[in-house]
């Protein structure tokens, strides 16, 4: 075993041993609720990570299939009385059984293609944006994720109208925020994105992503080069310049314009979670509109990354509860600051045969 596998076991090992089994974590674990076997909890999932690091206790296979079917909500860690990071346990997991992954962990030629056609399109449509005189000469750098550019360009455009308002935009290329492949374990592809994007905005103060999935791992960016000579300091420099829209808005003073309809608001784990944004989005609907708060709005959707597609069943669901938290607040919006998440919601939102629509922040705001 080389030094790099030893270090991740020991990582492992470290993290996964403060647990100390209470159960608490399968009160709050989504996937648990659904499918109430043992392993398919976060208790259970750590357990079976912890496994890895004794050797022989358990196939690797066996191992991969549990630490897969986490959501990586962060749920568990917020009632563990150790603060156990079951996600940190995950993904550290994943990356040293990716070896025996066979799951897609990248786009395909046909959407690498349309992405890129997606920022020319973007480019075109944001020209003609007259935004007011910017005071203090204040600008920030949009970043385009991958599943705006593949599914939503038509928020995109109203992200980069809303910013037109407080600050000069300025539109980058931008590589995907590795996101996808962190999630399957292969770190290495994730830092390939993570270099290429410290580069693209190394000339620039503030980065807004409307994404909380990109906005989320490209903070994490400065902690996975930390340790690099060469990059750490580029990396932290990086990524204390990146914001999520609702951060930013309410960074400058932004005052949305008024809507008469009632508007509730889904939590991205990534968003209220993983970077502590919770206040600030909900500050600025309730000066927006009449804002209602739903039931469970920080309990996952279902929707992250490549769980959709892996666990059809289980993510579905998931996004039943959501849809019924969502009718029983009465909203007739439900909006959210997440392109995964948005795009559950308007699922949810067809399935509830018009009882309500799913927007984006940006076209609330």
């Amino acid at each position: 075993m080389n030094d790099k596998n030893k270090e991740l076991l020991n990582e492992i090992h470290e993290i996964a041993s403060k647990c100390d089994r209470c159960g608490n974590c399968l009160l709050v674990c989504p996937v648990f609720t659904v499918n109430s076997r043992e392993a398919c909890g976060a208790r259970g999932m750590v357990n079976a990570a912890r496994a890895i690091t004794k050797g022989g206790v358990a196939p690797e296979e066996d191992i991969l299939e549990a630490v897969d079917y986490c959501l990586l909500c962060g749920a568990c860690t917020d009632v563990c009385a150790s603060k156990v990071k079951v996600p940190d346990v995950m993904l550290k997991t994943r990356q040293k059984l990716v070896h025996l992954s066979n799951k897609p962990f990248d786009y395909s030629a046909e959407e690498k293609e349309k992405m890129n056609k997606a920022f020319d399109a973007l480019c075109d449509r944001c020209a003609e944006i007259e935004g007011p005189e910017i005071e203090h000469g204040r600008k920030a750098a949009y970043f385009f994720g991958c599943q705006a550019r593949l599914d939503a360009i038509d928020t995109a455009v109203k992200t980069v109208e809303l910013l037109s308002r407080v600050a000069e935009v300025e539109l980058i290329n931008n590589e995907c925020c590795g996101l996808p492949a962190l999630t399957r374990g292969h770190v290495d592809l994730f830092i390939e994105d993570a270099k290429q994007n410290i580069q693209l905005f190394e000339d620039v103060d503030t980065i807004v992503s409307d994404c909380a999935c990109c906005s989320d791992t490209l903070k994490k960016i400065a902690s996975y080069l930390a340790n690099d000579p060469e990059w750490s300091e580029r990396a932290a420099a990086f990524s204390k310049k990146v914001f999520s829209l609702s951060e930013y808005l309410t960074k400058i003073g932004y005052l949305p314009e008024k809507h008469k309809e009632q508007i509730t608001y889904h939590d991205p784990c990534h968003l209220g979670r993983n970077q502590g944004i919770k206040k600030e989005p909900r500050e600025l609907l309730k000066t927006a509109g009449d804002y209602v708060e739903m039931a469970g709005a920080d309990v996952c959707c279902g929707g992250p990354c490549f769980f959709p597609s892996d666990y059809p069943e289980t993510s579905d669901a998931l996004l039943e509860k959501k849809c019924l938290n969502i009718e029983k607040s009465g909203a007739a919006i439900v909006t959210t600051e997440c392109y995964n998440c948005l795009k559950q919601l308007k699922r949810a939102a067809e399935k509830s045969g018009g009882k309500f629509k799913a927007l984006h922040i940006s076209e609330i705001l």
